[in-house]
């Protein structure tokens, strides 16, 4: 029995807000349709580092840069009158900017995954003949993708404290984290205001060796330093930011004397419960984790 196959749907989310269905169930919906395939979009470009010293056969892998993309495509933008193809043609070009970043939606049976693209080069529009009159033209529009990465919607995950340690005592509990994608990824924590708390956040190696440390890291914890009055703090573990930030604008990242988050979550890690723990608070006051979800392809991969 044959397989029903289901087309991708891919949509353009413009940075103003607008939808344009260019391709699959519903496209056209706003006079604009998707006219050849896209260039660079499928694997997110990579190139490796190869070393070499004098006499060595061949030569030694020393890495790999992840590369920005430039995809290329282009639109058929068609009207029923010249007047209605220009407000079309407008609307799109409206949707699009060097400064500021649209995204690029492609959704199948098994995900939705979003690309953010901004205007590497002008469009062109094929003048060949008036648009006004044929009532269509093929724009083609040449992108840059900064992050070359394709995105879900982040997971989350919260612990909510359930006792009072305002007293001195430490409630203890635990995150469900988890990476499904086939890269790396970077917690992101959200610790909740209340003067004086102190929350200590896992920074597992996940056998890593990075730092040369992944046994001893293995269950390394980091304690962030007590928090002033409504001050919330917001953790990227990511090691090249600045890591902690306090929405009070206070210069938090001073007190906390050198400490930073080293590790990553593994490709295709499984759901695994982290540890944390907060004292100096009430019941009530809790953690709340964003777990990002790339991928260096619009679909599969799971």
């Amino acid at each position: 029995m044959a397989r029903k196959r289901t087309e991708a749907l891919v949509e353009v989310e413009t940075f103003r807000g607008d939808t344009f269905t260019i391709s699959g169930p519903g496209q056209g919906d706003r006079g604009v349709e998707l006219a050849s395939k896209i260039e660079d979009f499928y694997d997110t470009p990579v190139s490796t580092i190869r070393n070499k010293h004098a006499f060595q056969k061949g030569s030694s892998y020393g890495g790999k840069r992840i590369e920005d993309r430039f995809p290329v495509f282009s639109v058929w933008i068609a009207g029923q009158s010249g007047e209605e193809w220009e407000e079309l043609d407008s609307e799109w070009a409206k949707g699009w900017d060097y400064d500021y970043e649209s995204k690029l939606w492609i959704e199948t049976d098994s995900s939705r995954r979003w690309l953010s693209l901004s205007l590497f080069e002008n469009p062109e529009v094929d003048m060949e003949y008036d648009p006004h009159g044929e009532l269509c033209a093929k724009a083609t529009m040449r992108t840059v993708a900064g992050d070359p990465f394709w995105y879900e919607e982040d997971a989350t995950a919260q612990w909510i404290n359930p006792i009072d340690t305002t007293g001195g005592a430490v409630s203890n509990g635990t995150l469900r984290v988890s990476n499904p994608t086939n890269q790396e990824i970077w917690l992101k924590y959200v610790v909740q205001a209340y003067p004086g708390a102190k929350y200590t956040l896992p920074d597992f190696s996940f056998g890593s060796d990075r730092k040369e440390m992944a046994v001893p890291h293995a269950a390394r914890t980091l304690t962030l330093p007590p928090l002033l009055a409504g001050e919330h703090l917001r953790v990227d573990t990511d090691d090249t930011t600045t890591q902690v930030e306090s929405n009070i604008d206070t210069q938090v990242y001073l007190r906390m004397a050198g400490l930073r988050f080293l590790y990553p979550i593994p490709p295709y890690t499984l759901p695994t419960d982290l540890p944390v723990s907060v004292t100096g608070a009430p019941a009530g006051v809790g953690i709340k984790v964003r777990m990002p979800r790339p991928w260096s392809r619009p679909w599969g991969l799971h």
